[in-house]
């Protein structure tokens, strides 16, 4: 189920770690992507390992098993008295370690391991502060059971025992102390977090991209939506455009007027630490701005736009006229000439598309340089 679930999870969670992970350092580290995510990921398997698998409501209401143990320590005596084990007898340990009153609080306490190597790890948290986190994951995970699945089932489902606190938060201490053995053989948080910020005094294409995304989903269309309802309450909705509403004066907002009052920063590009200034180095300005959004909104974008409908119109709707024609090879001139241009940038660095050099822009990332 977590194999299941995790990419979902994942999809949902990549735009905020994208955005915080540009916010603190300007950079996308892979290998910090690696371990965020398989924390994600072994907290997911770890609590569908506490929860599943999920019985019916009916069969829950007729249960008339313990609800809870408080009894400290009952695993252990349990152990004693349901497993062959006898420390005078080497020979029964090996069938003990086998049966279930071993094998469950042991594994018990394998669950917790690994939080607590994450914590020490990469949250850089001490031994105790490990401890009561486990502790504080083995509550929540009990409490679960306890409320019956936060109310879902009628009662407990599973047992609410406190063991299980014991040994939860026994392997989250023993992940912590055996972490720094484990440190060695991967980077450490500190060495992660100098390369980020060395790599954030440069503008990456993802970070662009995640600056685009924001400007143009999240701004265009909250303003798009904004200029809509003032429309609508004024009553002017059939005396402006569509386009213009919903397309052309967000844009507008989000491309020129926001950074020109912004330092060269869109709100998206603010969130990534990205500005844009001109060839001195210098916040764009107005007119700067403007012509860089035509060229981008009035050109590139229309140029696809206008390729997709000219080829609609004469291999779908077959109006095969000369005007379609000649528009269709325009539009396909300026569209080829962008797909180059956007391969070619990709390969010089910085990344600097045809829009940029020929407003006489580019971006900077306001992430200083802390190499040493």
């Amino acid at each position: 189920m977590a194999v299941l679930t995790f990419p979902i999870l994942a999809l949902v969670l990549a735009l905020p770690f994208l955005i915080g992970q540009y916010r603190k350092y300007g950079s996308f580290l892979k290998w910090r992507a690696v371990v965020i995510y398989s924390f994600v990921f072994y907290l997911l398997a770890a609590y569908f390992l506490i929860i599943l698998p999920l019985p019916s409501r009916e069969s829950v209401a007729q249960l008339t098993t313990q609800r809870y143990n408080l009894i400290p320590f009952t695993a252990l005596r349990e152990f004693i008295n349901t497993t062959v084990f006898s420390p005078l007898h080497p020979s029964t340990w090996l069938t003990a370690m086998k049966q279930p009153g071993f094998i469950q609080p042991v594994f018990n306490i394998v669950l917790t391991i690994p939080f607590g190597v994450y914590l020490r790890y990469y949250f850089k948290r001490p031994w105790w502060q490990a401890w009561l986190m486990s502790l504080g994951l083995s509550l929540f995970f009990e409490l679960t059971q306890l409320s019956g699945l936060y109310g879902y089932y009628p009662r407990p489902y599973r047992l609410f025992d406190v063991d299980d606190l014991i040994l939860n938060s026994t392997g989250g201490l023993i992940g912590a102390l055996i972490a720094p053995v484990l440190m060695h053989a991967f980077p450490t948080r500190e060495k992660m977090d100098q390369q980020s910020l060395q790599a954030g005094t440069r503008v990456s294409l993802m970070r662009r991209f995640v600056a685009f995304f924001l400007d143009n989903v999240v701004v265009v269309g909250i303003a798009a939506a904004v200029l809509g309802l003032i429309s609508n309450l004024l009553g002017m909705q059939k005396l402006l455009p569509g386009v213009l509403l919903t397309w052309v004066l967000p844009v507008f907002f989000s491309h020129v007027l926001v950074p020109w009052v912004n330092h060269g920063a869109t709100w998206g590009k603010q969130l990534v630490k990205i500005q844009v200034v001109d060839d001195n180095e210098h916040p764009a300005k107005f007119g700067t701005l403007l012509w860089r959004a035509v060229l981008l909104y009035g050109v590139a974008l229309q140029s696809l736009r206008g390729f997709f409908l000219m080829f609609e119109e004469i291999f779908s709707k077959f109006h095969r006229t000369d005007l379609n024609f000649a528009l269709l090879l325009l539009f396909g001139v300026l569209l080829a000439f962008i797909i180059v241009n956007f391969i070619w940038a990709l390969f010089r660095k910085p990344i600097r598309f045809f829009y940029e050099v020929w407003s006489h822009t580019h971006q900077i990332s306001t992430v200083k340089n802390v190499s040493k």
